[in-house]
């Protein structure tokens, strides 16, 4: 009876041996090396593919059955839906009571799907654990630098991608997306000698309300890719530029008005721009005060006096940064075409943008 306890024991011991040496592996075996742009390899591309997808059709749906939670019953008990009189006169005011609970109940159940979209393309990249050990404190130092917090504050832009700022984006896309049904209705209405039946009313608005929904979730899901790709994309690109130009006293000294003159603020609500500045300002020990004592204007006049490694150098750096959130705000495309028609680029217009779609689509911001 012992000897098969025994047999039994180093059985055991050696079946996780073997499964302690598998772990490690596959552990040790990356298909992002550290010395490269962060690419999302073929099964993270497909996985987060496939959840996008799933999360704008289930998204659009719950948009549609909003409309027609909205419609049906205006249909079936138009009587508990009439005018109610008021001070201010005859206001379908129980619709719009209605209409206002819809509308909550359809932003919330939007929350749990894109919240629960955001954490499953974090767990399918491993995000935070392999990526940003200070997650946490960068999320808060970001609630910190960001306006007011307000849940249903109207935003055209799901940056940045935290808790309290997707609701109030959300319901700037559907309330977008009433008044564009609106104006449509206006104008069947207009080329319509004949009254718009309900039915068309109705088709209309979920096609339009599904539209703008699953926009709303690409966009916001491609923000939570970029926030995995971003850490070991800036830790890549930081540390190439210490070994080139870590001794460069000019380069040094231009870096944090290079920075801000790509629109990194000094106290970024932006995830990238504050991993960015943080790693930079830490490699380089620069002052973080440094660059906003620096006029935008005199930029271009400062990269033109230094030499054309360097030049080369914080050029590189400025491309990197604004692209790094994958998006062109109008004012880092207007700061580009200042420095190119200055001479200080080399880089196009329509290599810039193809250098964003590359890193948007998941392959990597090779600048």
């Amino acid at each position: 009876m012992s000897d098969s306890t025994d047999s039994t024991g180093d059985l055991d011991q050696a079946t996780a041996g073997r499964t302690t040496l598998r772990y490690l592996a596959r552990a040790m075996h990356t298909d992002h090396p550290s010395d490269e742009p962060f690419v999302l390899n073929t099964a993270e591309r497909h996985a987060i593919y496939r959840i996008k997808g799933a999360t704008m059709l289930v998204s659009s749906a719950l948009g549609v059955f909003g409309i027609w939670v909205f419609y049906l019953p205006h249909s079936l008990w138009g009587d508990w839906f009439a005018e109610t009189h008021t001070a201010l006169g005859d206001w379908p005011l129980i619709s719009i009571l209605f209409a206002v609970l819809v509308l909550y109940l359809v932003i919330h159940a939007l929350l749990l799907v894109h919240t629960g979209a955001i954490r499953l393309i974090e767990m399918t990249c491993q995000f935070p654990r392999f990526h940003d050990s200070s997650f946490a404190r960068h999320l808060n130092q970001l609630a910190e630098n960001s306006p007011p917090r307000s849940l249903f504050r109207l935003r055209m832009s799901p940056r940045p991608l935290l808790h309290w700022t997707m609701p109030g984006y959300l319901m700037t896309v559907l309330l977008l997306a009433f008044v564009a049904n609106g104006v449509l209705q206006l104008l069947l209405r207009s080329w319509s000698e004949r009254a718009v039946s309900p039915i068309v009313i109705v088709l209309t608005s979920t096609l339009v309300v599904a539209i703008g929904i699953s926009r709303a979730t690409y966009q916001i899901l491609q923000q939570a890719q970029i926030r995995v790709m971003a850490p070991l994309t800036i830790r890549q690109f930081t540390n190439e530029l210490v070994e080139e130009f870590g001794r460069e006293t000019t380069f040094r000294q231009l870096l944090p008005a290079v920075l801000h003159y790509a629109a990194v603020s000094s106290r970024p609500d932006n995830y990238p721009h504050l991993l960015l500045r943080e790693a930079v300002m830490a490699r380089f020990s620069i002052d973080p005060e440094a660059g906003t004592r620096v006029k935008a204007e005199d930029v271009p006049g400062q990269l033109a006096d230094c030499s054309v490694s360097v030049r080369r150098g914080l050029e590189r750096l400025f491309i990197f940064t604004i692209l790094l959130d994958g998006h062109l705000a109008p004012l880092e495309r207007s700061r580009f075409r200042q420095l190119q028609n200055a001479g200080l680029l080399t880089i196009s217009e329509t290599d810039l943008e193809s250098i964003r779609r590359n890193f948007v689509r998941g392959e990597g911001l090779w600048v």
